[in-house]
C-alpha cells in the first residue's frame, strides 16, 4: 500500500507528521506537492494527476489541506476516485468554507453559535453586529489558525476589523456573538477514522482572545460529555468526514459547535498522548 500525503506549505506539520509516521510503520509513501498538483485531461478523457515530481499514483489518499491551492481540487478528485481516502473532495470543501459549513451543520440540527452570513458590506454587517449585540466576532469564510478572525467591542472597532479583513478581497463575512463565559477556551476534538482520537481544552493566553495553538494558545487533555460526544459525532457526519476536528464552546446554554476542520493539526497534542496519534491517523487512512 502506498499512501499520497499532500504537503500544504500553509501548514506543514501534518504532513509532516504522516510521512515520519510512514516511515516508522514500513509504509511506502508518495509526499505530494499540493501547489503543483494538477489535472490533465486527454482527448478522450484520460486522466492524469501529476506534480513537480511526475505523476501520482497510490492506493490511499491521508487527510489533507487544501486551503490556497484551489486548482489542486480537480486533481484530488481525479485521485480519489482511485484511492481510499477519509475525507471526500466534497466534504473537504464544505469544511473549508466556513459558511457553507455552519448551514450544512444546520440543516443537520447539530446546535453551533448563532451564525450571520453577510457580503463584505460595512452598512450591512455594522447592522447585523448591532442587531446580535457587542461584543461580536467577524470572520471570513476561508482562513484558518485565525488568520482573518477579529473581534469588535464597539462599532468603531467593528470598522478597524473590517478594514483589516478588507485588503484579502471580496467573500463573505460571518458574524457571531462572542461567547464572553468561555473566556478565550474552547476544546478541540480529533476523530480519526470515524472514532475520537485525542481532545484537548485550549486556552488562549493574554492579550490574545483566540484559542489557536498557532497563536500561543496552551492546553491541557481533556474529555468529553456525553453531550459533546454526540456534537462531534453529528458534526462529522454532517459534513460526510471521517476525519476532522471539532472546535466546541461550552456556551451557558450547553455545547455549541464553533468550526470543523478537514484536516486539524493534532501534532501539538501529541504531548498529552501515550499513543502516536501520526500513526493512528495513517492507520485510519489505509
Amino acid at each position: 500500500m502506498t499512501v499520497a500525503v499532500a504537503r500544504n506549505p500553509y501548514a506543514t506539520n501534518v504532513a509532516d507528521s504522516l510521512i515520519a509516521a510512514a516511515g516508522r510503520l514500513g509504509v511506502p509513501v508518495r509526499p505530494v506537492d499540493l501547489p503543483s498538483l494538477r489535472l490533465g485531461i486527454g482527448p478522450r478523457g484520460e486522466e492524469a494527476v501529476t506534480d513537480s515530481a511526475g505523476r501520482v499514483a497510490a492506493d490511499s489518499l491521508a487527510p489533507y489541506l487544501l486551503f490556497g491551492f484551489p486548482a489542486a481540487v480537480h486533481a484530488l478528485r481525479a485521485l480519489a476516485r482511485t484511492t481510499h481516502a477519509q475525507n471526500p473532495v466534497d466534504g473537504v470543501l464544505l469544511a473549508d468554507d466556513k459558511a457553507a459549513a455552519a448551514y450544512r451543520l444546520a440543516r443537520s440540527g447539530v446546535p453551533q453559535l448563532r451564525t450571520e452570513i453577510c457580503p463584505f458590506d460595512a452598512g450591512q454587517v455594522t447592522a447585523v453586529a448591532a442587531e446580535i449585540g457587542y461584543p461580536v466576532v467577524v470572520k471570513r469564510a476561508h482562513g484558518a489558525q485565525g488568520r482573518w478572525v477579529r473581534r469588535a467591542e464597539s462599532q468603531e472597532a467593528l470598522a478597524a476589523a473590517l478594514a483589516e479583513l478588507a485588503p484579502e478581497g471580496p467573500g463573505a463575512l460571518i458574524v457571531q456573538p462572542e461567547v464572553v463565559e468561555c473566556a478565550g477556551a474552547s476544546i478541540r476534538a480529533v476523530v480519526t477514522g470515524g472514532r475520537l482520537l485525542a481532545v484537548t481544552e485550549r486556552q488562549a493566553t493574554a492579550p490574545e482572545w483566540r484559542s489557536n495553538i498557532a497563536g500561543g494558545a496552551v492546553q491541557r487533555r481533556a474529555e468529553l460529555s456525553g453531550e459533546e460526544g454526540e456534537l462531534v459525532r453529528g458534526a462529522t457526519a454532517a459534513l460526510g468526514l471521517g476525519h476532522a476536528g471539532v472546535d466546541i464552546l461550552r456556551t451557558r446554554q450547553g455545547p455549541r459547535v464553533l468550526e470543523v476542520n478537514a484536516c486539524p493539526d493534532f501534532t501539538s497534542m501529541q504531548p498529552h498522548y501515550e499513543a502516536d496519534l501520526g500513526e493512528a491517523v495513517l492507520r485510519a487512512s489505509g
